[in-house]
């Protein structure tokens, strides 16, 4: 699989989704804004974070689904932030809507990923549980 197949599938989600264009972005080339890119080496696929000309994050992999998977769980992370940020109830930890909202999203995709997430922050919650404040 090559690496515009894998942004035809991304995009494809994207528009599934729903996604406005600038978190639906696809990038080939270091923007050193925090957000990734994604290079192809010898078959290998690498998921770059950099900011400020420095690298903060590679990932790698030779499965293109799992590239796919960081790809869109990155946009269903942004999407639910936003939805989070219109929804907030004052008093309850905003990881409860967050992180319901992104599960939600990406299950649309693909249920296995969801699991993925779901078990990512129930880790997440076993070591800092929800707290809420005046609630």
């Amino acid at each position: 699989m090559t690496l515009d197949s894998i942004r035809d599938q991304f995009l494809e989600i994207a528009r599934n989704l729903h996604a406005p264009a600038k978190c639906a972005r696809f990038n080939t080339s270091a923007q050193h804004d925090g957000s990734p890119h994604v290079e192809c080496t010898n078959g290998e696929f690498n998921y770059v974070v950099t900011e400020r000309g420095n690298e903060f994050e590679r990932r790698k992999t030779n499965d293109p689904q799992e590239l796919l998977f960081w790809l869109v769980s990155d946009l269903t992370w942004e999407l639910a932030l936003e939805w989070e940020l219109r929804h907030r109830i004052p008093g309850e930890d905003f990881r409860r809507q967050l992180f319901r909202k992104d599960i939600e999203l990406i299950t649309q995709i693909n249920p296995e990923w969801a699991r993925r997430k779901r078990e990512k922050y129930e880790k997440i919650l076993g070591e800092y549980p929800f707290n809420n404040r005046n609630a």
